[in-house]
């Protein structure tokens, strides 16, 4: 779930809210099945249309986050509309927008925004940019760390030793050495008290 991997999740979703107005969508380490992790915010009737007429495959905009990393605002997108998704997104109030890619490890993530009454400002789009790479810098890093790896950080934010860890979890010494090695290179940490405290400002335990 997002809010177990984004800090201050609710806050966050909150400033999206205000900033975008009309709605918004962003999605983490997109597959063929469809994104790992999504939150959509966009108004439930446009969801439901556009569902029901497939419009995914015809949105210049989702076309652009599929191809490019960076941002745009949707006017400067130049793919053709030829299924009408944008004269469609209007009855709804979805007028100006803004689009973010980025794409880490092979996986894509995006993240539109929509405002009403106008452009998103050049500002505006570098705060949202630069909350969205924090993002999925932290999603991919969670995704990147298994289970059995936390399970030992957990141990040593809980004030266990190496011994009393392996005790613990019912694994050799060897094995919890391993473990913490992984963590800490995954985390971009030099020591194993950096990477729980990584881990624990990340909201990761």
């Amino acid at each position: 779930m997002l809010n177990d991997l984004i800090p201050n999740f609710d806050d966050e979703i909150a400033e999206m809210h205000a900033l975008a107005p009309s709605g918004w969508i962003m999605g983490f380490n997109l597959t063929y099945k469809g994104p790992e992790h999504l939150h959509n915010a966009y108004p439930d009737a446009w969801r439901s249309i556009y569902e029901d007429r497939n419009y995914f495959f015809g949105d210049p905009i989702a076309m652009w986050t599929m191809t490019h990393d960076g941002a745009a605002r949707w006017s400067e997108v130049r793919i053709p509309d030829l299924r009408g998704v944008m004269q469609a997104a209007r009855r709804f109030r979805l007028n100006y927008g803004v689009a973010i890619s980025r794409k880490v490890a092979g996986k894509r993530s995006f993240l539109t925004l929509s405002h009403p009454d106008r452009e998103f400002s050049d500002d505006e789009i570098a705060r949202c940019r630069a909350k969205f790479n924090l993002w999925t810098d932290l999603v991919l890093n969670r995704a990147a760390l298994t289970p059995a790896e936390l399970d030992v950080l957990r141990c040593f934010r809980d004030g266990l030793g190496q011994i009393e860890t392996a005790t613990q979890l019912s694994i050799a010494e060897s094995t919890v050495k391993q473990r913490a090695i992984k963590a800490c290179g995954k985390l971009g940490a030099k020591s194993r008290t950096q990477a729980v405290a990584i881990a624990v400002a990340r909201n990761y335990l």
